[in-house]
């Protein structure tokens, strides 16, 4: 980030000053007199029975007794980012009526075999996947995967359903507009990822209402064909009950459409700016601070969340101890790593009163650039080694979320074996990874800034920081 010529006096001596500050404020939070943390715990991980079925269908089934319960996840490869250019914002809609009737059952037979079984159903979708998720009883496991199978392999997308889900679309979308984070997120996507599918965060009401069931049949299609997905079982079964069940409902699925194409890397950088939605009257700005980052996968992947949980990723981290504890800028500061299969996105993000745009930014700024210079104190990084590997082991308890991570796995290119890395991966992490994350990806003048507020109140502040530019999405 390119900040004006006059600022960076001010900024050495800020860093030096707060540098000592928060080297002693370090110094003092390791408590005496606690007894010593508890060992690392691996995950437990199940054998994984890896299968593949002779029209491609892809199965991973874990065996998890203990409760009468089983977790069923269909992936197939292909989100929104394969909408197609005159129908941004399809998936949003797909999703909404894929189990909203099939050739064989109508939505409300849906609803009422899943209730009589005990069962939840949860369609979703991404940048880079579609799923349906089935939860029940393992005694209602071949009916369960009955209906997954028809919905995946029969959907009819009914008329009144696909205008139902339009006009909730809509009131969404109008919903959405009066949040300042809506055109702040389409303009700060559209800077780091130009033309690239990734770029598209917000459908258009008048695309929206060209939808129409032909588009859903044909994405269905091009999407659902067993070559292209995985079905992963994880419950009180047998592998081989389950393979059974698999080759039953799933095993005369046939290809009947063309792959589409695959998508282009996304980029892995960005030029800096300082871009500007003017949002007149607000009383507060929105801060986006960013870059695209890797795609998923990639060797710098866990060094990478080590660094953002401490700059910024959790509550106790460098930024939120920043402008939330010590200088009472916002409520709740946040930074994250996303990665998706073909690229990632580094984002920052601060809601604060107008008159602190700026000194947000420096601070912003500071902490990027300190994790670029310095090295993190030992109890430092250990915290934020303990919080991750704690969430993860709390992630993957059940086997419901076991399910949706592997899914999750598989999309990014991952195996079954790779949950077994995450917890020594993250303990391996140094002081001196955490150094070149932040040199390699995070120093400020590799980020784009983009804000939403009153262009009246805060664009002379953010001219501090190179040419603004207004926005609009």
């Amino acid at each position: 980030m390119r900040l004006a010529r006059s600022t960076f006096p001010l900024l050495v001596l800020f860093f030096v000053l707060n540098t000592a500050s928060i080297q002693a404020q370090e110094k003092d939070a390791v408590i005496e007199g606690l007894p010593a943390y508890g060992q690392d715990k691996p995950l437990q991980l199940p054998h994984v029975a890896e299968k593949k079925l002779p029209n491609g269908l892809t199965l991973w089934l874990i065996e998890r007794r203990g409760l009468p319960l089983v977790s069923m996840y269909l992936a197939v490869r292909g989100g929104s980012a394969l909408d197609p250019a005159n129908r941004r914002g399809l998936s949003d809609i797909l999703s909404a009526t894929l189990n909203a009737g099939t050739r064989k059952r109508s939505s409300r037979q849906i609803a009422e075999e899943l209730q009589a079984l005990g069962a939840d159903i949860d369609v979703g979708v991404g940048k880079d996947i579609t799923y349906i998720g089935l939860d029940g009883l393992s005694s209602g496991a071949d009916k369960l995967l009955e209906i997954l199978a028809d919905t995946a392999r029969n959907a009819s997308f009914p008329e009144d359903e696909v205008r139902l889900a339009i006009e909730n679309e809509l009131q969404s979308i109008i919903a959405s507009r009066s949040q300042p984070s809506y055109d702040l997120n389409q303009v700060f996507y559209r800077q780091l990822f130009g033309e690239h599918p990734y770029a598209f965060v917000n459908p258009s009401p008048e695309v929206i209402k060209q939808i129409s069931r032909d588009d859903l049949l044909q994405a269905y299609r091009l999407r659902f064909q067993p070559d292209r997905t995985i079905l992963i079982m994880v419950g009180d079964l047998s592998t081989a009950e389950m393979e059974k069940l698999a080759i039953r409902h799933l095993g005369d699925w046939e290809t009947t459409m063309a792959k589409p194409a695959d998508l282009p890397p996304a980029p892995t950088g960005t030029d800096p700016a300082v871009l500007l939605v003017d949002r007149p009257h607000s009383v507060q700005s929105t801060i986006y601070v960013g870059r695209p980052m890797p795609a998923a996968n990639n060797p710098d992947e866990f060094a990478l969340q080590v660094a953002n949980t401490i700059f910024g990723g959790a509550f106790g981290s460098r930024l939120t101890m920043n402008i939330r504890e010590d200088k009472g800028y916002t409520y709740s500061p946040h930074a994250s790593v996303t990665d998706w299969s073909r690229g990632g996105l580094f984002k920052v993000t601060a809601s604060v009163r107008n008159e602190v745009t700026a000194a947000t930014l420096v601070e912003i700024f500071y902490e990027l650039d300190r994790l670029a210079t310095t090295l993190p104190g030992d109890e430092e990084l250990s915290r934020a080694q303990r919080y991750l590997k704690g969430r993860f082991l709390l992630a993957n308890e059940t086997s419901a979320s076991l399910a949706a991570t592997l899914t999750g796995y598989w999309i990014d290119g991952k195996k079954p074996k790779d949950l077994a890395r995450y917890v020594p991966a993250i303990q391996k992490v140094s002081k001196q990874d955490i150094r070149a994350m932040g040199r390699k990806y995070l120093y400020s003048r590799k980020q784009a800034v983009a804000v939403s507020g009153d262009a009246n109140i805060i664009r002379e502040q953010l001219s501090l920081f190179g040419e603004v530019k207004i926005s609009t999405p």
